[in-house]
């Protein structure tokens, strides 16, 4: 695809001026033409010239004045104003230079050089704005690893602290289900003693999965990974959840087997419990809550869905929903209404991409959302070790 032409704003009360630049650089830019201070101002404003060719005597205010309100707006920053004068004095110039101009030519000049020097400040204008691009990213890239540090030490010490309460829940839980026993030898049939037993069973498995998942969270060694497991202690966790209980959310999973992948355990804990959380929340509003999440290989890939029936994402959200610090939700609410950092979806982003994979996503407004997770079957070695071989896996 051809990159847009550069755009040049000619200001001089001068016609033969005005037509001996344009002759010059019509061919190779887009340009505009102002003849005094004031129109130029309101022309570059709605033109955004790369460069502006600025004579300093003109009607009314003068160049030096067109200069320092240009640059008074920071969303000008890069724009390269080369000013053009019959003023030869060094005072004359130096003011020039004071007021903002990038270079100063005089008159008569010859026109090879003033292409050149547009040329150059045209190229120059976009390396400022793309390293100015590169910069803002790379900022936020070290706002998200901060972020995501800062979490991870927040959780660290929360999952030490709820593992070690967890774990002295097991003592007295035992002490219940032992006693649960006994009574059902005498009261086989009477249905408090079936509910004790039945209650005492499912908090035994809730506090095994949150012992099992915050272990296998805390190791970053590379080990052979069944993300059917890991999909199915995050359901266990949600189940746990009263948001889950609360909101009667109904689950269906279809998960076929699915080869070992080697990785880091909380790097596919976290990824797909963002997808879940996030999935689960969409629904806070909808009147049928179904949660639907299935795994299958299919040639040299692995596919996990994550579905909902939420209320879907806007248009206009789409491109924005795996940007880092991204979110429709508010940082803090009550009565239950679900809140975001914006940061579950991009760690989520980053962390399958680490791994060749990808993620796609397809939404439907008030009828749901569902994430798609595309991960390579037998690369991921060299994928982790950055090796070319490694074959990125889309659908």
């Amino acid at each position: 695809m051809n990159e847009q032409p550069g755009k040049v704003l000619i200001v001089d009360d001068s016609r033969s001026t005005t037509q001996l630049i344009k002759n010059a650089l019509e061919h190779n830019y887009i340009i505009k033409v102002a003849a005094t201070g004031e129109k130029a101002i309101v022309i570059n404003k709605y033109f955004d010239p790369d460069v502006i060719l600025l004579d300093v005597a003109l009607p009314g205010i003068d160049g030096y004045e067109v200069c320092r309100k240009i640059r008074a707006e920071s969303r000008y920053r890069f724009t390269k104003i080369i000013m053009i004068s019959v003023r030869t004095l060094l005072n004359q110039r130096l003011e020039g230079y004071a007021s903002g101009a990038d270079d100063y030519i005089v008159k008569p000049f010859e026109t090879e050089e003033l292409e050149a020097k547009v040329r150059v400040f045209y190229r120059l204008r976009n390396t400022e704005k793309e390293l100015d691009r590169l910069n803002r990213m790379l900022d936020q890239q070290v706002r998200l690893r901060t972020q995501q540090v800062l979490e991870a030490e927040k959780m660290a010490v929360i999952g030490r602290y709820t593992a070690g309460i967890v774990h002295n829940l097991n003592n007295p839980l035992q002490a219940i289900m032992g006693n649960a026993e006994l009574l059902s030898y005498k009261f086989s049939e009477d249905p408090n003693v079936l509910a004790l037993r039945k209650a005492s069973s499912q908090m035994k498995k809730i506090i095994s999965t949150i012992l099992s998942t915050g272990y296998k969270n805390n190791s970053s060694e590379y080990t052979n990974i069944d993300l059917n497991q890991v999909l199915q202690e995050q359901i266990d966790l949600l189940r746990s959840n009263p948001f889950y209980r609360n909101h009667h959310i109904h689950i269906i999973t279809n998960l076929q087997p699915l080869p070992l992948i080697k990785g880091i355990y909380y790097h596919f804990s976290q990824s797909f419990g963002n997808l879940v959380k996030n999935a689960v929340e969409a629904m806070f509003n909808s009147d049928k809550k179904e949660l639907r999440i299935t795994g299958r290989v299919q040639g040299e890939s692995i596919i996990i869905q994550i579905a909902d029936t939420g209320t879907g994402i806007d248009k206009d959200n789409i491109e924005n929903i795996f940007h880092p610090f991204f979110t429709t939700k508010p940082l803090a609410a009550e009565y239950g209404i679900p809140t975001g950092t914006g940061l579950g979806l991009a760690s989520a982003k980053e962390m399958i991409e680490a791994y060749q994979g990808s993620i796609r996503v397809n939404t439907q407004k008030d009828k749901g959302t569902e994430f798609i997770v595309c991960l390579p079957v037998k690369p991921q070695e060299a994928a982790l070790n950055n090796s070319n071989n490694a074959k990125p896996c889309y659908l």
